[in-house]
This record gives C-alpha cells, sequence and structure tokens, in this order.
C-alpha cells in the first residue's frame, strides 16, 4: 500500500516507522527538517521537507498516487485543511486524521472517507472499557 503521513512528531514518526517495516510504501511530508529524526533509524521510505497545506508540497508526495493519507500534526486546523485538500483536491480513497480537541470531531461529520483517531477520546474511552471490565477493586 502506498501512505503519505502528514506530520512527523512522535505519533506521524511511529506509524512512519511501523508501516514502513510492514512493506508499505511511505512518504513522510514535515515542515520542520529537525522532525524528521525522530524516524527509526530503519524507516526505509521518502522524506518531503515542506508545508502540506500548499498543493505543490502534497503533489511532490504524489499524493494523487496514494491508497491511504494519515494527518497527524499537532494543529487541529492544519489537519482538517489538508483533509478536505486530499479528498477534494486528490481524491484519496481513504484519510485518517489525528485530532486533539474532540470538539473538532464534528466538523468531519457525515464524512465517509475521512476516520477520526482523537487522542482524548480514545484514552478515555479506553479507561472507562478498563473500569467496566474489571469492576471496582
Amino acid at each position: 500500500m502506498f501512505i503519505v503521513i502528514v506530520g512527523c512528531g512522535r505519533t506521524g514518526s511511529l506509524l512512519a516507522g511501523s508501516l514502513s517495516r510492514s512493506g508499505h510504501e511511505v512518504v513522510v511530508i514535515e515542515h520542520n527538517p529537525e522532525s524528521f529524526a525522530l524516524l527509526p533509524v530503519d524507516f526505509s521510505g521518502f522524506q518531503i521537507e515542506g508545508d502540506a497545506a500548499e498543493n505543490d508540497i502534497l503533489k511532490e508526495g504524489k499524493i494523487e498516487s496514494a491508497d491511504l493519507v494519515i494527518i497527524s500534526t499537532g494543529n487541529d486546523q492544519i489537519n482538517y485543511l489538508v483533509s478536505q485538500m486530499a479528498k477534494l483536491n486528490f481524491d484519496v480513497p481513504r484519510i485518517m486524521v489525528r485530532t486533539i480537541d474532540p470538539a473538532v470531531e464534528k466538523m468531519y461529520e457525515n464524512d465517509e472517507r475521512v476516520e477520526i483517531f482523537s487522542q482524548i477520546s480514545l484514552l478515555a474511552e479506553n479507561m472507562i472499557n478498563k473500569i467496566e471490565r474489571e469492576g471496582m477493586r
């Protein structure tokens, strides 16, 4: 699978390394070149320095050929903008977006191609499931 990852912080770099090791073709787009140092040494994909909110940078990453785009910057507004660009400008079939503020999830309602991963919501859900599974000790 050809995967474009936008954002090379802790989440993006971890995903890039794991997906690369699994044999996927991975391109990482990041505006801060120092963040590429977070990629594992065995990362075999490509790195593109630039602002993913610019069409030319997304084209350089060959986003139009992507099977999946993962957007994991630390900015919910940028994540939303890039998700819409991926969907509307490049017709990417599957888009995964990390959100920070759970209130932002409403922006993606009724968007079947975009999957949302809210750190806070996922953490709370896991904790609640654990409490319900184990009960109060």
